[in-house]
């Protein structure tokens, strides 16, 4: 059953996805693990799979669904807004998505998800319009509740350029997230390298940290 759910997602959301995302990576991965001999080969693995842990996490998603989805080009925007308003809204994926296959925006699909200003909120909707703001939205939320970030040092740290997956595994590493950064720009460092030194040099350990934060058991 979640076989064909999942394939009935990919089927309705793939074609908006993909003008959500003009370039289409094949999000499939060679090096996963940390090798200090190639100490930046494992980096696109890890910024995607952090991204993915994430919504797995926080929403309750199976993971390996959220990468076959990714896999097959759907993009990181179209799965953070999903599960969002999946939450929000109390209904299961599959409906928002169909919601999404008959209006085509998602201004629409939250209009007829008729959901209260507690559940939604005035700036939520009105960055519908763009779904990259949306997404991005969604995630500064997230942060805010579950990492604890100030919303004024978010904008600082979009200012410089970071995107999601980079403000993920530098929250994740501690420290200065602009710091981080720039060690990684300036090529001192790579993230397989930094989180390494944190033991997190694979996917299951980023996902374990990343499921102690939103859980509160991080300490």
């Amino acid at each position: 059953m979640r076989t064909l759910l999942l394939t009935a997602l990919i089927l309705i959301a793939l074609p908006f996805a993909a003008m959500a995302e003009s370039t289409i990576s094949c999000h499939c991965f060679q090096d996963r693990t940390y090798d200090h001999t190639d100490k930046s080969a494992a980096d696109p693995f890890f910024l995607a799979t952090a991204q993915n842990s994430l919504i797995a996490a926080i929403y309750g998603a199976d993971k390996r669904d959220l990468v076959k989805a990714r896999m097959s080009g759907i993009s990181d925007i179209w799965l953070w807004i999903l599960h969002d308003l999946t939450v929000r809204s109390g209904k299961q994926p599959g409906e928002i998505s169909d919601l999404y296959a008959t209006h085509g925006n998602w201004p629409a699909v939250i209009d007829t998800l008729n959901l209260t200003p507690q559940q939604l909120d005035e700036p939520y909707r009105n960055k519908a319009t763009n779904p990259e703001l949306l997404a991005d939205h969604i995630f500064d939320l997230q942060l805010i509740r579950y990492f604890r970030v100030d919303p004024a040092d978010l904008a600082v740290w979009r200012d410089r350029g970071m995107n999601r997956k980079e403000l993920i595994l530098a929250l994740l590493l501690d420290g200065d997230p602009v710091e981080t950064y720039n060690k990684i720009l300036s090529k001192m460092a790579t993230w397989g390298e930094l989180l390494a030194a944190k033991e997190l040099a694979d996917g299951k350990a980023i996902a374990r940290a990343l499921t102690a934060i939103t859980t509160g058991e991080s300490g």
